[in-house]
C-alpha cells in the first residue's frame, strides 16, 4: 500500500470530511480511500462512455459518407418547406 499526502485543504472542506466519516463511523482516512475508489470507478466509467460515443459517432460519419457516395447531396429542407408554404 502506498501513503499519499494531500496538502491545503480547505478548513471547512476538512470539517466537512471529518463529519461525513464520524456519520458513517469510519476513520477520515478510510472515508477518503472510498471516495478515491468510487472517483476512479466513475473515471473509467465516463472514459468507456466516451469511447462508445466516439465509436458511434465515427459510424454515423462513414453511413452518411456511404449514403452521400450512393445518393448525392440533396438540397436543404428548409428551403423547400419554406418555398411549399410561401406557394400557398
Amino acid at each position: 500500500m502506498s501513503d499519499i499526502l494531500v496538502r491545503g485543504i480547505s478548513r471547512p472542506v476538512h470539517i466537512q470530511i471529518q463529519k461525513f466519516a464520524e456519520s458513517r463511523n469510519l476513520s477520515v482516512n478510510q472515508l477518503l480511500i472510498q471516495l478515491i475508489e468510487r472517483a476512479i470507478e466513475n473515471l473509467d466509467e465516463a472514459e468507456e462512455q466516451e469511447k462508445k460515443r466516439k465509436e458511434v459517432f465515427d459510424r454515423i460519419r462513414h453511413l452518411r459518407e456511404e449514403i452521400r457516395k450512393k445518393y448525392g447531396t440533396f438540397d436543404d429542407s428548409t428551403k423547400l418547406i419554406r418555398e411549399a408554404r410561401d406557394s400557398r
